[in-house]
């Protein structure tokens, strides 16, 4: 029979949006750079190079909520738990968005001591005057970047991910044209590039609040009491991924102060411009990760780690595929890149076609990094996503930087491939001497089949579950209703649902928790059906009498709990006994 036909069409459902979105965002980050390279040259290319560090830290709590939060949410929904996801969204969301304040407010108030870490050159210089005026608004804007990014990722993780790339699309469409209008038109310089990059994240942002709604997926607005621990625990999950952004912070400061000393502006500007053609290749890695982080969490949520790995390759073989196809382009064109940038100059076309072909050497290893480092997080093995970070972060890209700034700072441009080559080796070589601590859930307390939409296969399925649930000591009750539960549920589906899909299947998973009670899992390929939506009126009345929904009244009153949604095209019942 057919093996597990969920995952590969599952993935393309998130990944098919989550590229377009990617691919929109990439450009939607590089309009800045873009429009103010044309406008203003070097010195506007150089001013917003000298701002990435300020990003970094927004990135930093961003990211790290966005990501740590909808990696918890994904997996309570897995498990069946709505009301404490959403309360955990909200928890979430209260946090992070007083961090940005308080962020917004530091930079503002004292935008000396921080243009003066971000190394942006002397009071009174055009370049420092640039700077400025940029920084001030992009921390201004630093709850709407907040509430913009967090949102998305928990649309994604409820199901919503095309409300989260039309907001993606809104975003960017928002950004680049007001763009071309401030900057170019109106000729604001580098505040009028802020100003559209805050624009455009308020314009997703309010593209996703009507998901906020319970209409199409779980989650919806309440009140709820804030919860510090449980916030900042979502937050310490996200930072084994953004723990990134503090090492990227060092290392911007480190390498716009060295070219800026070696090659003035100039260097400054080609940096900026390769960070900014990055995206060009990043963004696409980060959509199979987009599509690889709740589908993962959901499998781990239900204790299916040979889908969650399946989810993992399916995202290494996109990712790469893609990010290779686009490295390649930019390695071959790199004056191309240059120039639409507006670098036009000998020095900046020779200084960038060097820099952008190293970078673009370094790329298919640093989309592996991304990758592995999204999945261990969404399967909460977060040791191993923090080591990952760590090195490509820290512990390799820093001594790389700190040597080539000091010993050969002319070539600082190879810190790219030598970083990433680096760090992947060493992170297989330690995961080779280093094992996995101990299994997060049996394997044996775990039985899973799939099988057709057919009550003869169902029936066959009674001798393993009554086997499955008396090995792990169930009563003769439980064992009872866990095979009532599975026959109710299976031929109501299969009767109801697939009355008119013959290629129909089901996919059974059956735990026993350690607590002493059992948990099921079922999905199916059915059209939208909700077994628990089934009524029923008493036999003789004139209302119809549904034996099926009478079955379905008698396994809801003896459940603990139970819980429906339809995820990624499929229907998706999680039953707790």
């Amino acid at each position: 029979m057919k093996q597990d036909i969920f995952t590969g069409k599952m993935f393309r459902r998130l990944f098919v949006p989550s590229l377009w979105a990617s691919v929109g965002l990439a450009f939607s980050d590089m309009a800045d750079a873009l429009v103010v390279g044309w406008r203003m040259g070097e010195t506007g290319l150089a001013a917003i190079g000298m701002t990435l560090p300020l990003f970094m830290v927004i990135n930093l709590f961003m990211h790290g909520f966005g990501i740590g939060g909808s990696v918890r949410y994904a997996q309570l929904l897995g498990a069946g738990k709505r009301e404490e996801a959403v309360d955990s969204f909200l928890r979430v969301l209260q946090l992070s968005l007083g961090v940005s304040c308080i962020l917004a407010l530091a930079v503002n108030l004292f935008p000396h001591i921080t243009l003066g870490l971000l190394g942006a050159g002397a009071a009174g210089e055009e370049l420092y005057r640039q700077t400025g005026a940029y920084v001030r608004l992009i921390a201004l804007g630093a709850p709407v970047f907040f509430l913009n990014y967090i949102l998305n990722y928990y649309l994604r993780a409820d199901g919503q991910q095309k409300r989260a790339s039309a907001g993606f699309l809104a975003g960017t469409l928002v950004d680049i044209g007001l763009n071309l209008v401030l900057v170019l038109l109106l000729d604001l310089g580098t505040a009028g590039a802020a100003l559209a990059t805050v624009a455009g994240s308020a314009a997703a942002a309010a593209t996703y609040l009507p998901g906020l709604l319970g209409r199409r997926g779980s989650l919806y607005l309440k009140r709820v009491r804030p919860a510090w621990g449980e916030a900042l625990s979502c937050l310490r999950t996200g930072l084994s991924s953004s723990v990134q952004y503090v090492y990227q912070l060092i290392f911007l400061l480190i390498a716009t102060r060295t070219l800026l000393n070696c090659f003035g502006q100039t260097g400054v500007a080609v940096f900026d411009m390769v960070q900014n053609a990055s995206y060009l290749i990043l963004y696409l890695y980060d959509a199979a990760a987009k599509a690889l982080q709740p589908l993962a969490g959901t499998f781990h949520g239900e204790k299916n780690r040979e889908a969650a790995a399946r989810s993992l390759g399916l995202g290494l073989g996109w990712g790469l595929g893609l990010g290779s196809a686009a490295a390649l382009l930019v390695a071959l064109f790199p004056r191309w890149v240059c120039a639409a940038f507006g670098l036009s100059g000998a020095e900046a076309l020779t200084m960038g076609t060097l820099a952008l072909r190293l970078y673009c050497l370094s790329s298919l290893f640093a989309g592996a990094g991304i990758l592995l480092e999204t999945y261990f997080q969404s399967v909460e093995r977060e040791r191993d996503a923090f080591v990952l970070a760590t090195l490509r972060g820290c512990a390799v890209l820093l001594p790389v930087t700190l040597l080539l700034a000091v010993a050969w700072p002319q070539s600082l441009w190879w810190t790219f491939p030598i970083t990433e080559v680096l760090s992947l080796g060493a992170f297989l070589l330690w995961r080779r001497i280093q094992p996995v601590r101990g299994e997060p859930f049996p394997a044996q307390r775990i039985f899973r089949r799939q099988i057709r939409s057919s009550t003869g296969e169902l029936g066959n399925l009674s001798g393993e579950v009554e086997e499955f649930c008396e090995r792990w000591g169930a009563s003769p009750r439980q064992r009872y209703l866990v095979d009532l539960t599975i026959e109710e549920v299976g031929v109501v589906i299969i009767s109801k649902a697939f009355s008119s899909q013959p290629d129909g299947y089901l996919q059974l998973t059956l735990i026993a928790c350690e607590d002493g009670g059992f948990q099921l899992h079922v999905r199916d390929n059915a059209a939208g059906f909700d077994p628990f939506s089934l009524v029923t009126g008493r036999v003789g009345e004139e209302a119809e009498f549904d034996m099926d929904a009478m079955g379905m009244l008698l396994v809801k009153k003896q459940a603990r709990d139970f819980f429906y949604r339809q995820y990624q095209g499929f229907n998706t019942l999680v039953i707790s006994i």
